[in-house]
C-alpha cells in the first residue's frame, strides 16, 4: 500500500508541475475509462479491500443506468426522426403531385421541417441535393430519406417525374414510423419488467428487515455477505442489460 501511495503522490506532483497548456492537451488524450482503475486504487487505499468491492458494485450500477438511459434516448431520437421524415416526405410528395417543381417544393417544405434544412442549403449554393439527403439519412431515425435521395437523383438524371416516387417513399416512411411507434409501445412492458426484476433484491432486503432478520448486517460486515452482495448486484445488472438487449433485438428483427 505504501508503494501505491507513493506512486499516486508522485503522479499528483508531476501533474501539478506540468504547465496548464500541456496538462490540458494530455487530459484530452486520456480516455474516460481511465478514471475506473484510479477509483479502484483510491478505494483500496482509503477503505481497504472492502472498498474495492463497493467500488465495483457502484461502477456496475452506474454503468447499467448509463447504458439504459443512453439506449432510451437513442430510441426516442429514432422515433422522433422517423416521424419528421414521414412528415417531410408526405409534404414533399403532396407538393410535387400537384405540379410544383421539386426545387420549389423543397424550399417550401424545408421551412416547416428541419430534416430537409441541409438539402435546402445544398440546393441554395448549387450543391447536390441527393448527397445532402444521404448525409442527413445517417442520423438516428432518418434512414427513410435514403430512398428519397435515390428517387431525386434518378429524376434529375433522367428527367422522370418525381411525384410517383415521392408518393411511394412517403407511404413507406409513414408505415415505418407507425411500426416503430407500435414496437416501442409493445416492448415497453418487457423493458419495464426487466428493470423491475433488477430491483427485486432490494425488495427482498426490505422484507428481511420487516421480519427482523437484519440482512444488511450480514451483507455489509462479513466477507461472505459482501461476496453475496457483489454477486447479486452484478447478476441484477446483467439481467437488466440482457432484457434490454433482447427487446432491442426483437425491434431490429421486426423492422424491414
Amino acid at each position: 500500500m505504501t508503494v501505491i501511495g507513493a506512486a499516486v503522490l508522485m503522479g499528483l506532483s508531476v501533474w501539478m508541475m506540468t504547465p496548464p497548456a500541456v496538462r490540458n492537451q494530455e487530459e484530452r488524450r486520456l480516455p474516460t475509462w481511465f478514471a475506473i482503475p484510479v477509483g479502484f486504487v483510491v478505494s483500496w487505499m482509503v477503505f481497504g479491500a472492502s472498498g474495492v468491492v463497493w467500488a465495483v458494485m457502484a461502477v456496475a450500477v452506474v454503468a447499467t443506468v448509463f447504458v439504459v438511459v443512453q439506449r432510451q434516448r437513442r430510441r426516442a431520437q429514432i422515433l422522433k426522426g422517423g416521424r419528421e421524415v414521414a412528415r417531410a416526405t408526405r409534404a414533399l410528395a403532396g407538393r410535387v403531385s400537384v405540379g410544383e417543381i421539386p426545387a420549389v417544393a423543397l424550399e417550401h417544405v424545408a421551412d416547416d421541417v428541419d430534416v430537409l434544412a441541409q438539402a435546402r442549403r445544398a440546393q441554395a449554393v448549387g450543391g447536390s441535393v441527393p448527397d445532402a439527403l444521404v448525409a442527413t439519412s445517417r442520423q438516428p431515425g432518418m434512414a427513410g430519406l435514403l430512398p428519397l435521395a435515390h428517387a431525386w437523383q434518378l429524376a434529375a438524371a433522367t428527367g422522370a417525374p418525381l411525384a410517383p416516387a415521392a408518393r411511394s417513399v412517403a407511404q413507406g416512411t409513414a408505415r415505418r414510423a407507425r411500426l416503430e411507434a407500435t414496437l416501442d409501445s409493445e416492448l415497453a412492458a418487457a423493458r419495464a419488467s426487466g428493470r423491475i426484476m433488477g430491483l427485486l433484491p432490494l425488495v427482498g432486503l426490505l422484507m428481511g428487515h420487516v421480519v427482523g432478520a437484519r440482512p444488511t448486517v450480514f451483507l455489509t460486515t462479513t466477507w461472505l455477505g459482501r461476496a453475496c452482495l457483489l454477486g447479486s448486484t452484478l447478476l441484477a445488472c446483467i439481467g437488466v442489460l440482457w432484457s434490454e438487449s433482447l427487446a432491442d433485438r426483437v425491434a431490429r428483427q421486426a423492422l424491414p
